[in-house]
């Protein structure tokens, strides 16, 4: 959770894991059955969603905080993930 707002690129995992590019997505596709692309996504966004249930901060802080550079693009990854919008998952915790 320490990169969520600064996404490392594939390689630098790689590199930090002392492995190749290929060998990192292996590894996710055989144990967590996605690529380490769409499983930071993931984290990103279930981060996000934690924020805006348990914070104030408005929802562009939010998006920027998990490493979206676009709102539009926030609001479409996260209606993606969750079936709903940012917007709607504030209004249903407060």
């Amino acid at each position: 959770a320490d990169h969520l707002d600064e996404p490392l690129s594939a390689v630098q995992l790689a590199k930090s894991a002392g492995l190749s590019v290929r060998q990192v997505e292996r590894l996710f596709l055989r144990h967590l059955n996605v690529t380490p692309g769409r499983y930071y996504m993931r984290l990103r966004l279930e981060r996000a969603r934690e924020l805006l249930r348990q914070t104030n901060m408005p929802i562009l802080d939010v998006a920027i905080a998990t490493g979206f550079t676009s709102h539009s693009y926030f609001a479409q990854s996260y209606r993606l993930q969750f079936g709903r919008p940012p917007s709607e998952e504030r209004r249903t915790t407060y």
